[in-house]
């Protein structure tokens, strides 16, 4: 590692925490990520339609807003179709009888990459505890896992943050009979 990374590293490290979101090479960071990260589905069959809920909560001392999640499939047996459209945001975890309001995020697929990313519209604010309902079809039976990554609103190219857990969700074989 050559020294300027390694020196600016143990600045960083040596900052105390403060409102402020982190700079380096003219890119954001947050001061403190998203926490309490889950995944939860209404409906556990294969090829049902369900609605995944995605929460998290945004630390009052994360330093920058949340602009966007990035989910990349790590495992499955066939790539999750997510709904396009009518994703709806509610404030608070994971409540099945909760209700939330359209528009405030959308859904943008990169086929190239395999990347799935819900933007928000306006960004999630630190101390905001948010959930976002993504109306779908489960895929066929099997275990289905994601990494999270999350960009803070900057007017510079932010970079992305990896964090655990890994998001799970399994799909079973419908045990319906015709």
């Amino acid at each position: 590692m050559n020294k300027a990374v390694t020196l600016s590293l143990l600045f960083l490290c040596a900052q105390p925490l403060s409102s402020q979101s982190t700079e380096l090479y003219g890119q954001e960071f947050f001061e403190s990520p998203p926490r309490n990260i889950s995944i939860h589905n209404s409906y556990s069959n294969a090829y049902q339609r369900s609605y995944p809920v995605i929460s998290l909560e945004l630390p009052a001392n994360a330093g920058a807003n949340l602009e966007r999640i990035a989910l990349s499939q790590i495992n499955g047996t066939e790539r999750w179709k997510w709904g396009g459209k009518d994703l709806t945001v509610y404030s608070g975890f994971y409540n099945m009888r909760k209700r939330g309001e359209k528009g405030l995020a959308n859904i943008q697929f990169n086929d190239e990459s395999g990347t799935t990313e819900i933007v928000f519209n306006p960004s999630v604010k630190p101390g905001q505890i948010v959930s976002v309902v993504i109306p779908s079809i489960n895929p066929k039976q099997g275990v289905y896992e994601w990494s999270a990554s999350f960009y803070p609103e900057s007017p510079s190219l932010p970079p992305s943050q990896t964090l655990g857990p890994v998001l799970r969700l399994d799909i079973y074989r419908s045990n319906i009979r015709f």
